[in-house]
């Protein structure tokens, strides 16, 4: 397969993805809401997000400024390749994950009671699940 049918592959899958992921943080009020993913220069896919606890787009979802942060550090926010929805699923849901944690939501979508730490997604029989990173126990699917 070349690049390009890797890369357009790659992003049919994370739009995709996207309605799944997007489904799952809102039922959780997570502190970012995912509205797309895009191509972007050299190749690379991109997720666009607004906080929903208040402020406006957040990176991606609008030009960068000259000089702003995100001009110094390209590739924030990049996605990996994927072959599968399911790779995508757990690839936006850690990036956005992560976002989340940014503005603030540190323990968003809430692991085992005891546990202080967010879940992890990652890929369990081929499917995107939400998992305790302490002992890996699977929590619930992703979307």
């Amino acid at each position: 397969m070349s690049r390009d049918d890797e890369v357009l592959h790659s992003l049919d899958h994370y739009e995709t993805a996207l309605r799944r992921v997007s489904a799952d943080f809102a039922s959780r009020g997570a502190a970012v809401e995912p509205i797309g993913v895009q191509l972007g220069e050299m190749d690379g896919i991109f997720v666009s997000y607004r906080v929903t606890s208040g402020g406006g787009p957040r990176p991606y979802d609008q030009p960068p400024v000259p000089g702003d942060r995100r001009d110094r550090l390209p590739g924030v926010g990049a996605l990996p390749m994927v072959t599968t929805v399911e790779e995508a699923v757990v690839a936006l849901a850690d990036t956005l994950q992560e976002k989340a944690l940014e503005e603030g939501d540190t323990a968003w979508p809430g692991c085992r009671p005891g546990h202080p730490h967010p879940p992890t997604p990652r890929l369990s029989a081929g499917t995107a699940v939400w998992s305790c990173p302490r002992d890996a126990t699977t929590l619930t699917g992703i979307g």
